[in-house]
C-alpha cells in the first residue's frame, strides 16, 4: 500500500492493529476468498478496494473499536467463490464475517457492529431516532455512490449542494440545536453521526472547506465528529479509502459483470 509504518498510528489499538494491518496487507494480495477465512478470531470485511457501501462499515467498526482485516474483489472469480460456498445469501458485498457469522446487507452489518460497540441503544424510542438520521444520512449518501458510475464529479457536487442546501443541512441543524449535546441522538457517538460523517466528509472532500459554512451548528458538528480519537484514527489510517477512481470502477463493474 505504500504507508509509512512509523506514521501509522492509531494508539487507541495498540500494537496489535499492527500486527491485524500487516495480515491484511497478505489477505489483500489472495487469489482465492474461499472459505478458509470463514469464521476467525477477529472480524473481517470482504468488499472492493474502495468506499461504495464498504466505507461505512470500515467506519463503524474504527467508531466501535473492533479491529478487522479486508480483502478486496478484484477479479470475477473471487466473487464466484463466495457465491458457491454460500456466502453471499442475496448476492451481494460487502460480507462481514464476524462472531462466527457471515453477514450482507450494509444496514444489518452496522447495526450489529453499533450494538456491539455501544454506538445504538436499548430504548426503543432512542433507537428509532437513530434509524431515521442514520437512513436519513443513506439516502444523502446515495448521491456519491452514483459518481462516476452514473454522474460526473461536476454534477454529484451540484446535486449534493442542493440537497444539502434544500433539506440535509438545515434538518441537521435543527436538531443539533434541540438536542444540544453536539450529537444527533442522547449524548454521545452513535451510528446517526457516524452515518452523517461519511457524507458531510465527501461533501469537504468533493466541494471544498466552504461546503456548508451556512450552517454553524453543523460546521461545528462536523469538526467535533472529526476530533473524536476512534475517527481521527481510522481517518490517517490505510482502512480509509480513496475516492472513487478509474481503477476501482473498472475493478467493480468486472467483479460484478457489469458493463
Amino acid at each position: 500500500m505504500g504507508v509509512n509504518i512509523r506514521s501509522f498510528k492509531l494508539p487507541q489499538y495498540g500494537l496489535t492493529l499492527y500486527r491485524k494491518f500487516f495480515l491484511c496487507c497478505y489477505l489483500q494480495n489472495r487469489p482465492s476468498l474461499q472459505s478458509d477465512q470463514k469464521f476467525t478470531s477477529m472480524a473481517h470485511l470482504v468488499y472492493f478496494n474502495g468506499r461504495g457501501r464498504g466505507e461505512i462499515v470500515r467506519m463503524m467498526l474504527a467508531a466501535s473499536e473492533i479491529p478487522f482485516t479486508e480483502s478486496f474483489l478484484t477479479e470475477r472469480k473471487q466473487f464466484e467463490n463466495l457465491l458457491e460456498d454460500g456466502a453471499l445469501s442475496f448476492k451481494q458485498v460487502p460480507l462481514l464475517r464476524i462472531d462466527d457469522m457471515e453477514l450482507v446487507q450494509t444496514g444489518a452489518i452496522v447495526r450489529y457492529v453499533a450494538r456491539k460497540g455501544g454506538l445504538y441503544s436499548a430504548d426503543d424510542k432512542m433507537a428509532a431516532m437513530i434509524d431515521m438520521y442514520y437512513d436519513a444520512s443513506r439516502d444523502f449518501q446515495y448521491i456519491f455512490l452514483t459518481l462516476k458510475f452514473l454522474k460526473t464529479e461536476e454534477q454529484v457536487i451540484a446535486d449534493a449542494k442542493a440537497a444539502g442546501d434544500s433539506k440535509y443541512f438545515p434538518a441537521l441543524e435543527k436538531r443539533l440545536k434541540e438536542n444540544g449535546t453536539g450529537f444527533l441522538v442522547g449524548n454521545s457517538l452513535t451510528l446517526a453521526d457516524v452515518g452523517f460523517l461519511e457524507v458531510l466528509l465527501m461533501c469537504i472532500e468533493y466541494g471544498g472547506e466552504h461546503f456548508f459554512d451556512d450552517y454553524v451548528e453543523v460546521q461545528k458538528y462536523y469538526q467535533r465528529l472529526i476530533s473524536i480519537p476512534s475517527m481521527a484514527n481510522f481517518l490517517k489510517s490505510p482502512f480509509r479509502k480513496r475516492k472513487n477512481d478509474d481503477q476501482y470502477i473498472a475493478e467493480v463493474k468486472l467483479v460484478l459483470n457489469r458493463t
